[in-house]
């Protein structure tokens, strides 16, 4: 039995010895690549079952006769052993890809949310209960017989003769009253669901601001749907939504980038590339909003968004707001698109960013701007929630 000894070295990286030579696993146990001595091999693993395959590997080395040999082949030399440092070289590279794919996915999460597809719903119809078929009549047989004879001895015959004639004779019609019974509730369910739908056909606020606001439940920003009704003067049907952003500190302060000789690497972002990805994140934000918010409320002829982040301890400050109306939202190529460029087309739209760097800041809300008009729908919102009543059994 050869002898192993393993020890870790970094965060998913481990070096073993061995009296085959040195070899380091590297990465997670989902996907870990092993170099070292012997040929370099990938596996994955999950629970008690692990999986692997070995990657590249040359011919075979061909074998050589001495010149004052008898014939016999000489042993071809085996492959040189690497170093500890070698391993740690190829652990820390391994490590500095790792980084550079992470940053690379952080910043497509970031600018790529418009790209969602958001179906539009539509009438829900709910399927009619079956009649009872034949087996249906006989498991109901069978629950009328078992609770008939339940606690009734095995040796008491009659009585379970005469649970069970009971049972067959009325099992059709127990079936039957079942089956009325579902077919009602299932009419009294879908009324209401064509209730709902006839809602927002018609553009009811209450239903279509619950509607949206379920929507948005699973979002990656904290969105909230606060208005919706028809405009008076235009007559536009809107839906009213606030997005609480986060901060610059989202986009990472690194670019990913390759070295000279074609190695993935990290740069340093300039002030303008990281503001330039932070704007573009936001409206990349803003489109997916939108673009949810109109697909719910289906009689909606636009979306009003305002994005606003934090600011000091408690506060917030808006950075966006505008009205994105549903045809500049349709049939778009939206891959070939610069999303800045399109929420900065929409009606209204506001987004203040000053200084070489562009730096985005805070809009200024005035008495006619449109942010106004939104924060205060938000204000509203949070004015007709209820308090809550103080605990009179609490000791004050």
């Amino acid at each position: 039995m050869g002898l192993s000894v393993g020890f870790k070295i970094a965060p998913g990286v481990r070096v073993r010895a061995s009296s085959r030579g040195m070899r380091a696993s590297i990465g997670p146990r989902a996907a870990r690549v092993h170099v070292g001595a012997g040929r370099t091999r990938i596996s994955s693993g999950a629970g008690p079952v692990t999986v692997s395959t070995a990657i590249g590997g040359g011919q075979r080395r061909g074998t050589a006769r001495s010149a004052g040999s008898s014939g016999r082949a000489a042993r071809s030399p085996g492959p040189r052993q690497p170093t500890v440092a070698q391993l740690r070289a190829q652990a820390r590279a391994a490590e500095r890809a790792q980084q550079v794919a992470d940053v690379a996915t952080a910043e497509r999460s970031l600018t790529t949310l418009h790209l969602a597809k958001f179906p539009e719903p539509s009438r829900q119809v709910l399927p009619v209960p079956p009649r009872p078929a034949t087996d249906t009549v006989e498991s109901v047989r069978r629950e009328l017989y078992q609770g008939a004879t339940a606690g009734v001895p095995v040796w008491k015959r009659a009585l379970r003769r005469q649970a069970k004639a009971w049972a067959v004779q009325l099992a059709p019609s127990e079936a039957e009253r079942r089956y009325t019974g579902a077919v009602v509730a299932t009419q009294l369910e879908q009324w209401h669901l064509d209730q709902q739908w006839q809602a927002l056909l018609t553009h009811d606020p209450h239903t279509v601001i619950a509607a949206v606001d379920e929507a948005f439940a699973d979002n990656a920003s904290d969105s909230t749907c606060v208005d919706a009704g028809t405009d008076h003067d235009t007559g536009a049907r809107y839906v009213t939504a606030v997005v609480s952003y986060g901060g610059i500190d989202l986009v990472p302060e690194h670019r990913p980038d390759t070295t000279p000789g074609g190695k993935p690497t990290l740069r340093k972002r300039t002030k303008t590339n990281r503001n330039t990805l932070y704007a573009t994140a936001v409206a990349s934000t803003v489109l997916a909003t939108a673009k949810e918010a109109l697909a719910v409320a289906v009689a909606a002829t636009e979306a009003r968004v305002l994005v606003v982040r934090p600011h000091g301890a408690v506060g917030v400050e808006p950075v966006y707001a505008g009205t994105l109306r549903r045809e500049l939202l349709a049939h778009r190529d939206w891959r070939s698109l610069d999303p800045l460029d399109v929420v900065m087309a929409a009606e209204n739209a506001e987004m203040a960013r000053k200084g070489s760097t562009r730096e985005v800041v805070t809009l200024p809300v005035d008495v006619d701007s449109p942010a106004r008009d939104i924060l205060n729908a938000w204000s509203r919102t949070y004015d007709s929630e209820p308090e809550t009543e103080p605990d009179e059994s609490t000791d004050g």
